[in-house]
């Protein structure tokens, strides 16, 4: 028995397993993210996003703290 491998449909398999992976990473509005470093010891370390600046930033919501401006290296993505 031949088995015969089809490297154009592994490629478009493995380009969509990769984008899918980039999608994950990246953050999107109404997520709620982990707070690498929580803005006071007293808040909660989870955010909301609510919308990206044109500068790349967030505006986020954290629970009895309120609004916050944050950028992508101070929180992560909750599995």
């Amino acid at each position: 028995m031949t088995t015969t491998t089809h490297p154009r449909t592994y490629q478009a398999t493995q380009n969509t397993k990769q984008s899918r992976y980039l999608q994950c990473l990246q953050p999107l509005p109404s997520t709620w993210v982990t707070l690498l470093e929580p803005p006071a010891s007293s808040s909660y370390d989870e955010a909301l996003l609510m919308c990206q600046y044109p500068d790349g930033q967030w505006a986020a919501w954290i629970p009895d703290l309120g609004e916050i401006k944050l950028h992508s290296g101070q929180f992560c993505r909750m599995s």
